[in-house]
């Protein structure tokens, strides 16, 4: 095989492989890139979302425990001082 064949070749076998990349993005490179960045920016709001769920959740159970624990103060204090009504 001579070096001109032997080029001729290698550039056929390039250029099946580059046919073959271009196979793999058959809406193009750009549209793949955009579809990236489609779902990172959609990770990126799912985990907004979730930290502020978390963040509200953690708030309202705070809230929910301080109600709880005024409430039972003043039921103990309202018995202590005979204020709680008996039937």
């Amino acid at each position: 095989m001579t070096d001109l064949e032997l080029i001729k070749s290698q550039l056929r076998e390039i250029a099946n492989r580059l046919d073959e990349l271009h196979q793999a993005f058959p809406d193009g490179v750009q549209a793949h890139r955009s579809a990236h960045e489609a779902m990172i920016k959609a990770a990126a709001a799912q985990e907004t979302f979730w930290n502020e769920l978390k963040l509200e959740i953690a708030k309202k159970g705070i809230i929910g425990i301080i109600v709880i624990l005024v409430g039972l103060v003043l039921t103990g204090i309202s018995v202590k001082l005979g204020l709680w009504i008996k039937q």
